[in-house]
């Protein structure tokens, strides 16, 4: 029995793991593809985020089949509540790539000039990607590893919101010297703001390995 158990749970991580890696790699890709203006990298990308809900979903199920054959103990408990809880945080940061995605097609489709905005919006992403991979991190983490980790999540998170800022000044100014292109600006906007909620639920999400790991409270 307990073997089983060992073997549901370390499923279960696995699948967590790689379900963040592959939205790491379409975030990436996305990336690319705003870098080089290449909009067939978002279409690419796009399509490695089609399953990601369905992914965290049967996940879950899986997690809440282990929790009601097995009965864990507290430890044990921990992990799995806290799995719950990533899926669900890694399957929103899915959806906001997923955004972004198709914004870049409309920029791109545009042509929309950003060069202006161009060198916060590289630091941005590049920010934005570290925080992904210190989440990934933070999933295959121990007692000593989660300290460091949390740091550096943490770091990123705040360079993104520092970074953000300067960005919603540049495209508002750029909105008033360019007003025939109002409508581009604010959907770019609005996507890099929701590119800015990924680093906050990075650092969600490491809270749950953290409290995964050395118990306490979880503070969310």
């Amino acid at each position: 029995m307990l073997q089983n158990y060992k073997k549901n749970l370390e499923k279960s991580k696995e699948k967590i793991i790689n379900l963040a890696g592959d939205i790491y790699d379409a975030f990436k890709l996305s990336f690319d593809g705003f870098e080089t203006l290449d909009a067939t990298k978002s279409n690419d990308a796009k399509k490695m985020l089609k399953d990601i809900n369905n992914r965290a979903n049967k996940i879950d199920n899986e997690i809440i089949k282990t929790l009601a054959l097995f009965s864990p103990e507290a430890s044990d408990l921990r992990v799995l509540i806290s799995y719950l809880k990533i899926t669900n945080e890694l399957s929103r940061i899915g959806d906001y790539v997923r955004t972004h995605t198709k914004t870049i097609k409309v920029q791109i489709a545009n042509e929309l000039d950003i060069s202006v905005l161009k060198q916060n919006a590289t630091a941005f992403h590049q920010s934005t990607l570290k925080s992904l991979q210190a989440t990934i991190e933070s999933l295959d983490a121990n007692e000593d590893s989660i300290d460091m980790i949390y740091r550096k999540v943490n770091v990123e998170e705040s360079k993104c919101d520092d970074i953000f800022s300067i960005l919603e000044k540049n495209i508002l100014e750029q909105i008033c010297s360019l007003p025939e292109h109002a409508g581009e600006y604010i959907m770019f906007l609005n996507s890099l703001r929701k590119l800015e909620r990924i680093s906050d639920r990075s650092v969600t999400i490491v809270k749950l390995n953290y409290f995964a790991l050395k118990g306490g409270k979880i503070r969310l």
